[in-house]
C-alpha cells in the first residue's frame, strides 16, 4: 500500500491519552526524572496524521511549542486548516518525510510516534529511534507505541489471510469492505466448530465490529491502517529495547503504568517471575509471555539519565490527584479503621482501613473529574476527620497519615488508573455549566465540521482531559453552540429548531419521540442535565 492510501484514506482523527506531555512527565517523575515542565515544553509527534492527538494539546497548553510531521499532504493541510481557524500559534505542522527529519528541526522534551513503528520499513523504524536521540532534550521523554509478540502470532494469521482474499484490490474502500465481509465469513463458517481456532476467529471479528460501532466511519481507515497495511512488522519487547539501546536509548517504563508491575498475577506467579527474571526487561518479557500481549506504549529516555525502579511515596506530595472511583458500600465507615472498598469502572478495587486514605478517596468521587493537589487532599482530608472527632491530630500523627496516604495512593495508581490518577499540572475545566456556557475550542470545532452523520450517530471529540468523549442527541447539538454567546433561552430555542427540521431526535428509552409538543418538554427537562453532564465530561472551560 502506497503513502497515497492515507490521503484517500486519511487516519482517524483521534486524541490518545497516554501520549499527553503531563502523563510523561508525570511518569518520569515517580522514577525521578526531573523534565520540563508541560506548562513551557517542546513537543515533537511523528506521524502527526491531521493533528487530533497534538492540536488539543497546544490549545490547553499556550505557552508550549508544538511540532507535528506526517508525510500525507492531504492530513497535513487538514491540520494546518484547522489551526486557521482556532487561531493557535504555539503549533506547526510539517510535511515531511521521517527519513528526512535531522537536528536542525531542534530538541524537544517529549517526542511522540503513536502508531508509527511496526507499520514502517526498518530502516524507517531505526530512523525513528534515531529521533527519539538526535531530537531528545537530555531530560526529555520519547514514547513510541508498536505491535508486540508473542500475541501478534495469532493476530498475523488474521492478517495475512485478509491480505491474501483482497491482493486483487488496490481501492481502499473497496478492500476494507471485502476485508470485513471475508471476516464475517470465516466468523460464520468457523465458530460453530468450538475450537480455539473458532472461538479467536470470532473474537476478533468481535473486536472489529466494536471498534466499528465506536469509531463509526473512522473504522474503515483504522482496519485499512493497521491491519491492511504492506508493513506491519510486531517486535518482542526485549528485541525493541536491544535496539532502542543502539541508538542511545534506555527503557524507562510503559505508558499505562499498572502493566509494568506483576499485581494481578497471583502470589505463587509472582514469586516464579522473580525469581526467572535479572532485570526489568526481562521481566516484563516474561509477563508479556503470560498476557500474550499485542501492543505496548513504551517509554524511552537517554543512556545515564538517572532513574528509579522504586517510587518513593514521598514524590506524590508535588502531584494533583483525582479518583472516578466509587465507594462500594451503602453506608461507609471513614472514621474507624472499618475496611472500605473503592471500585474503578474497570472493577479494580482499592480495599483500605486508613481513615484518611478512605475520606480522601470520597472527597475525590465528589468533585470528579477534577484533581486535588495532594496536599490539599491530605488537609481536606484530616479536616473532616477532625470535624467528625472534634479534635485536630498530632503533628506526629499527622505526619503518619500522609506517609499511610500517599502509599496508598501510590498502591491503587500502580494497580490501575481507573482508581487513582496522579497528574503533574491539574487540567483547567469548570465543572459546572455557567449562564452562557463555553466548551473547549476544539470540541466545538469538532463537532461544527462534522458532517454525513445521521441523527443518532455519536460524534467523538477530545475533552480537556484529553480524552475521547461520546456525544449522541442533544449533547451533539449543544456543543456547536457552547461559545459565550448563548444563554439556556437561546439554546433551547436552537435545539428546538433543530427538533422541527428533522436535524435532532429526542428519545426516551431508546424510542424516538414523534409528538413534538411532547418533544419539546422533554427538550426544557434534558437540557440543564446534558450541560451538568458536559461539564463533568471535562468539555466546558470557564
Amino acid at each position: 500500500m502506497n503513502r497515497n492510501c492515507y490521503d484517500e484514506m486519511p487516519y482517524p482523527v483521534l486524541s490518545y491519552t497516554f501520549t499527553h506531555p503531563d502523563h510523561l512527565a508525570t511518569l518520569a517523575w515517580l522514577l525521578g526524572m526531573d523534565t520540563a515542565p508541560i506548562e513551557k515544553c517542546r513537543v515533537l509527534e511523528v506521524g502527526c496524521a491531521s493533528g487530533g492527538n497534538l492540536i488539543p494539546m497546544a490549545s490547553t497548553l499556550p505557552q508550549s511549542e508544538f511540532v507535528g510531521i506526517d508525510f500525507s499532504a492531504q492530513q497535513i493541510a487538514s491540520a494546518q486548516g484547522a489551526l486557521k481557524v482556532l487561531e493557535l500559534e504555539n503549533i506547526a505542522f510539517k510535511h515531511m518525510d521521517i527519513m528526512e527529519v535531522d537536528a536542525g528541526l531542534g530538541q524537544f522534551d517529549y517526542i511522540i510516534a503513536h502508531g508509527v513503528f511496526s507499520w514502517v520499513p526498518r530502516p524507517v523504524q531505526d530512523k525513528l529511534l534515531m529521533i527519539c536521540k538526535q531530537n531528545l532534550a537530555p531530560n526529555g521523554v520519547a514514547y513510541v507505541s508498536y505491535n508486540t509478540y508473542p500475541g501478534w502470532h495469532m493476530m498475523s494469521a488474521i492478517r495475512e489471510m485478509m491480505l491474501y482474499h483482497t491482493r486483487h484490490v488496490s481501492e481502499p474502500q473497496m478492500r476494507v469492505a471485502q476485508a470485513r465481509a471475508f471476516l464475517e465469513f470465516l466468523a460464520d463458517s468457523v465458530e460453530k466448530k468450538g475450537d480455539s481456532y473458532g472461538n479467536f476467529i470470532g473474537a476478533y471479528g468481535g473486536f472489529l465490529k466494536a471498534e466499528a460501532e465506536h469509531l463509526r466511519a473512522s473504522s474503515d481507515s483504522y482496519l485499512l491502517h493497521e491491519e491492511l497495511e504492506d508493513v506491519n512488522e510486531p517486535v518482542y519487547f526485549h528485541q525493541f529495547i536491544e535496539r532502542a539501546a543502539e541508538q542511545g536509548l534506555q527503557y524507562l517504563c510503559e505508558a499505562d503504568f499498572s502493566s509494568v508491575f506483576p499485581n494481578r498475577f497471583p502470589q505463587e506467579v509472582t514469586n516464579a517471575l522473580l525469581k526467572m527474571s535479572h532485570d526489568i526487561v526481562e521481566m516484563e518479557q516474561h509477563m508479556d509471555f503470560l498476557r500474550n500481549r499485542t501492543f505496548r506504549k513504551t517509554l524511552l529516555v537517554h543512556q545515564g539519565v538517572s532513574t528509579t525502579r522504586t517510587v518513593k511515596p514521598e514524590r506524590l506530595s508535588n502531584l494533583h490527584i483525582a479518583s472516578n472511583s466509587r465507594v462500594v458500600s451503602e453506608n461507609p465507615d471513614i472514621k474507624s479503621i472499618a475496611i472500605e472498598k473503592f471500585e474503578g469502572y474497570d472493577g479494580a478495587t482499592l480495599t483500605v482501613d486508613h481513615p484518611v486514605t478512605k475520606a480522601a478517596m470520597m472527597h475525590l468521587s465528589q468533585v470528579w473529574p477534577a484533581t486535588v493537589s495532594f496536599e490539599e487532599l491530605l488537609v481536606e482530608a484530616q479536616a473532616s476527620l477532625a470535624l467528625e472527632a472534634g479534635a485536630a491530630p498530632s503533628p506526629g500523627k499527622q505526619a503518619q497519615d500522609a506517609q499511610v496516604f500517599a502509599i496508598n495512593l501510590l498502591r491503587a495508581y500502580t494497580y490501575s488508573g481507573s482508581l487513582v490518577e496522579l497528574h503533574v499540572c491539574a487540567p483547567r475545566f469548570v465543572i459546572q455549566a455557567s449562564e452562557r456556557p463555553v466548551a473547549s475550542p476544539w470540541s466545538r470545532w469538532q463537532a461544527q465540521i462534522a458532517t454525513g452523520l445521521e441523527p443518532q450517530e455519536a460524534l467523538l471529540v477530545t475533552n480537556l482531559r484529553h480524552e475521547r468523549i461520546e456525544l449522541k442527541g442533544i449533547s451533539r447539538y449543544l456543543m456547536c453552540y457552547l461559545d459565550g454567546n448563548h444563554d439556556r433561552a437561546a439554546l433551547l430555542d436552537g435545539l428546538t429548531k433543530s427538533l422541527l427540521s428533522g436535524d435532532l431526535v429526542v428519545e426516551r428509552e431508546n424510542h424516538p419521540i414523534t409528538d413534538t409538543e411532547e418533544a419539546k418538554k422533554i427538550l426544557v427537562e434534558d437540557l440543564e442535565q446534558t450541560l451538568a453532564w458536559l461539564a463533568r465530561m471535562a468539555l466546558l472551560v470557564a
